[in-house]
């Protein structure tokens, strides 16, 4: 018995033609995308907007607000990625299926640890972390607190619950020795919480890792208890005071340091004592250390107390009290009593996160075995 085709509706037909259509649409759209992404002139257009942009960042704008309006933008960090997609579609597209070779095998190594290198690129700019945490010997800050950093830099998507627990500096170690070499200065650590708490030493040649953020050394200075007692010698108020530290020359040409209380440009006063107390006049600290090396964290402290400022008054027109006194001594000021009774160090420590750099060092090797590989295959190419 013979099957008869059944007759195919108008419906039907229309049905299958549009998919057709639709089928080529997709063909031709998915072809035209290629050849956009894989273009030459695309890469150029990259290139040069890349490079413009670069420039305009670290001669126009600069600092900040370079990172703000551009590095750390997200246009900036698309035309990056717009550079990585259309390199892997030129080199990739033109090499698919082709005998591979020993050159090929090491040019496809080296252009993708080229992709790779500028993702993990981008993926840095986006996520990473740098910050300046400065703490007194004892003294624990927040880890995750905005207010604990001096200064920080961050990637637009960073996230600060990265930054878990607390950062405590147990004590600085001077003259620090390491088989039988000098380190200078070493800062006892411990970050984090909880049973994951990391204890180390930080000092110029070594860091401390944990979490993925990394603990540098970076600069330290003293810091001076000042105590605030009334007349009946009760403490009102107690607190380390950071001294900045300014070069000088001695009498002889020398270099020495002043410590004292100021900012980074100059010496100065504050408001004393600190909020949330009222204060009560403005005091500059200023602090010798012993020139004894056993009398490390000795020496002789210089107090200047001023009446605060007012509308009526500039601080400076009139001295409330001026004395030299040893540490552990005290200096009347007016209807209270100051008293410097200790030292110890402040220390800045530089907190980094670099997700991608791990990415990137990675593709560098890969990058180099490539190039390896490639010369070795013309090498045995030319011998043939």
């Amino acid at each position: 018995m013979t099957m008869m085709n059944m007759p195919t509706s108008k419906s039907e037909l229309d049905t299958g033609s549009t998919v057709v259509k639709q089928v080529k649409r997709r063909s031709l759209f998915m072809e035209r995308l290629f050849e956009f992404l894989s273009s030459v002139k695309l890469a150029l257009a990259l290139l040069i907007a890349i490079l413009v942009s670069c420039v305009i960042g670290v001669t126009l704008v600069r600092g900040e607000r370079a990172g703000e309006l551009i590095f750390g933008a997200l246009w900036f960090n698309g035309l990056l990625v717009l550079l990585v997609v259309n390199v892997a579609f030129c080199f990739f597209g033109r090499i698919w299926g082709r005998r591979i070779t020993l050159i090929s095998l090491g040019m496809i190594l080296f252009h993708l640890s080229f992709v790779a290198m500028l993702g993990g690129i981008i993926y840095n700019s986006m996520f990473y972390f740098r910050g300046f945490i400065r703490l007194t010997e004892g003294e624990t800050l927040p880890s995750g607190d905005r207010q604990s950093y001096d200064a920080i830099d961050h990637g637009r998507f960073f996230d600060f619950e990265k930054l878990k627990g607390e950062t405590t500096l147990i004590k600085m170690h001077t003259g620090y020795q390491v088989e039988e070499t000098d380190k200078r200065a070493a800062y006892e650590i411990a970050v984090g919480e909880g049973a994951a708490k990391k204890q180390g030493v930080v000092y110029i040649t070594k860091n401390l890792e944990h979490d993925g953020f990394r603990y540098f050394n970076d600069r330290e200075g003293y810091s001076v208890a000042i105590f605030l007692y009334d007349k009946k010698g009760a403490e009102l108020y107690g607190a380390f005071v950071p001294l900045q530290s300014f070069k000088q020359k001695d009498d002889k040409g020398n270099d020495v340091y002043l410590y004292t209380t100021g900012t980074k440009e100059s010496p100065g006063s504050f408001p004393y004592p600190q909020e949330p107390q009222k204060p009560l006049f403005s005091l500059q600290v200023t602090y010798r250390p012993s020139a004894l090396k056993f009398k490390e964290r000795n020496g002789e402290a210089f107090l200047q107390v001023w009446p605060l400022a007012t509308p009526e008054s500039v601080q400076g027109d009139k001295t409330l009290a001026y004395g030299k006194l040893p540490i552990g001594g005290k200096l009347e000021a007016g209807d209270h009593y100051l008293m410097a009774t200790e030292v110890r160090y402040w220390v800045a420590m530089s907190v980094r996160h670099e997700p991608g750099l791990p990415i990137v060092l990675t593709s560098l090797w890969v990058g180099l075995t490539g190039m390896t590989i490639t010369f070795i295959g013309r090498l045995r190419k030319g011998k043939e």
